[in-house]
């Protein structure tokens, strides 16, 4: 008993031996690993191990008596043992992966092979013979798979399938425990119901829009009675039927209204000893006088005005459901920030944009049920409120959530502005006679109306095919003019289908000339074709149902 342990024990302190040695030869200067690299076998080396020369082969004859290879297979579970009684008794026993396989001596006569994890290693005993010789026995050892554990999974996970199945009838899953995997399988009636299944399996939670909290979706939580089970990392292959591509549709409209009416009196009066002059500009009114001259000048500042703006702003934009787009159709300009502590500053820049801007995050709910984060915005540049160079921005905007049906329309937001101002500046006195004070004063009154809403519809779209791609797209009718249409009749652009190319008409002009007579004559050829083939169906085909003739 004694010795056998003693030479286990001397088995596991030769591979501690072993990677001591490792450690030192990592520890070894830059000058130590050349040399040491430096002897390993070259490849011509390796070529003369593979194929040794005869006196190498005679000089291991009479050194080497045999090299036993493993004779048998032993064959234990994870967790499982195996008790071994031999008809000798056992002197030594060896192990080459103790972290496999454990081995337990109880006699020199019976041991205990402990399978620990999956894998292979090989087992040696040695023998007393009677006649005192000694015999030895190897056996690969292969550790497999827990069956017996991988059963119980999918039974504990078949009753978390049948009861998910049960609290969601309208989806349809498979729960698949797989190595150290659980495979989420199956179709989950919308976005949000996968959501929820997967927080389920998982043990985590689901945010107000039907998201998981977290983008990892971790392990599988323990189940009741199977805590020793091992954790199983999730695999999501639930399938969302129906279209996940929404096309968010946005309109911002706003209608402003201004209206502004000014009055007031300017004159001078001049006469051969006097001068009285009344000014009333800028915010400011004056009476002078000096005796002096004979003229009379009257300027009479009397105005009504009105405006209007209108803006109509309608951006559309594309996603996958449960995946944020960004929107912008402007510009940006550099905002300098002054950054820095204790004396030591530096300006880093960031760019602001403004113009038409849409976020928005959609979530296909229930076939054509719809939430949207959506942030629609409309910014313009407002020179007034620039503050050190840096101009400020007029913005209507809104940040929502709501929920609708494909093709709905929901006016997300609204405002109905009414701006009223009015001012009267005047002499004192003479302003406030009645009549007679108009001509002593000005008084102005402004009046703003704005009207603004924003308009959101959500569409479930896919991908056009080919021969659906529109052909006239968003400046495809602009051409570049002839020398003739710009010269002689003051054109910027040519006639729609005709390609002239200013660029290259110099130089290849006959060959772009051919080359647009072809084309001519296959379009008058098309349209030939096209006439005939409607005369043979105004022949061979006639009322509702194509009756012929």
């Amino acid at each position: 008993m004694k010795s056998f342990f003693q030479l286990t024990v001397l088995y596991s302190g030769r591979t501690a031996a072993a990677a001591a040695m490792a450690g030192i030869f990592a520890m070894l200067p830059a000058a130590a690993n050349a040399q040491i690299a430096a002897e390993l076998p070259s490849p011509k080396a390796e070529q003369r191990i593979e194929k040794p020369s005869d006196s190498v082969l005679m000089k291991e004859s009479s050194l080497i008596q045999d090299v036993l290879e493993p004779e048998l297979i032993f064959r234990v579970e994870p967790s499982r043992s195996k008790i071994l009684q031999t008809k000798l008794p056992m002197t030594r026993v060896a192990i080459t992966s103790p972290e496999v396989v454990e081995i337990n001596e109880f006699s020199t006569t019976e041991v205990e092979v402990i399978g620990l994890k999956a894998g292979e290693t090989t087992m040696t005993i040695w023998f007393a013979a009677p006649d005192g010789t000694t015999k030895v026995l190897r056996y690969l050892v292969k550790v497999a798979s827990n069956n017996e554990e991988h059963m119980r999974a999918e039974i504990e996970y078949g009753k978390l399938e049948a009861r998910i199945n049960k609290m969601f009838p309208n989806s349809i899953i498979q729960l698949i425990p797989i190595a150290d995997k659980l495979i989420v399988r199956g179709q989950a009636r919308d976005a949000q119901e996968a959501a929820q299944i997967l927080a389920v399996v998982g043990g985590q939670s689901v945010d107000q829009v039907g998201n998981l909290v977290g983008a990892n979706l971790g392990t599988a939580a323990k189940l009741p009675g199977a805590e020793d089970l091992q954790t199983n990392g999730i695999i999501d292959m639930l399938q969302v039927p129906g279209e996940q591509q929404v096309m968010l549709k946005v309109r911002i409209a706003e209608l402003q209204r201004t209206a502004a009416r000014n009055l007031g009196f300017n004159f001078e009066v001049k006469g051969n000893n006097y001068d009285i002059t009344h000014v009333i500009n800028a915010g400011a009114g004056n009476l002078s006088a000096i005796l002096d001259g004979g003229d009379v000048e009257l300027f009479l500042q009397a105005t009504s005005s009105n405006g209007l703006a209108k803006i109509l702003a309608e951006p559309t934009l594309v996603t996958i459901s449960g995946r944020p787009a960004r929107f912008i159709a402007g510009g940006e300009f550099a905002v300098p920030t002054a950054v820095g502590v204790g004396g030591i500053g530096a300006v880093s820049t960031t760019f602001r944009g403004f113009g038409t801007m849409l976020a928005f995050t959609p979530t296909v709910l229930d076939k054509d049920k719809i939430r949207l984060q959506v942030a629609p915005s409309f910014s313009s540049i407002n020179n007034q409120n620039s503050v050190d160079g840096i101009p400020g921005l007029n913005i209507r905007g809104v940040t929502t959530t709501v929920d609708l049906r494909e093709g709905q329309w929901l006016a997300v937001a609204g405002l109905i502005q009414d701006e009223q101002s009015g001012s009267r500046i005047r002499l004192p006195g003479l302003g406030d006679i009645p009549l007679v004070g108009a001509a002593f004063g000005k008084q102005t009154t402004n009046r703003t109306e704005t009207e603004l809403v924003v308009l959101v519809s959500p569409e479930l779209v896919h991908p056009l095919e080919q021969e659906q791609l529109p052909l006239f797209l968003p400046g495809s009718e602009i051409t570049d003019p002839t020398n003739k249409e710009f010269f002689w009749h003051q054109q910027i652009q040519g006639l729609p289908g005709y390609d002239y190319r200013s660029t290259v008409w110099p130089a290849m002009r006959h060959q772009i000339h051919h080359e647009n007579h072809e084309i001519l004559k296959a379009q008058r050829q098309a349209r030939k074709a096209n006439r005939h083939y409607h005369e043979c169906e105004d022949y061979y085909i006639s009322g509702p149902q194509g009756f012929s003739n």
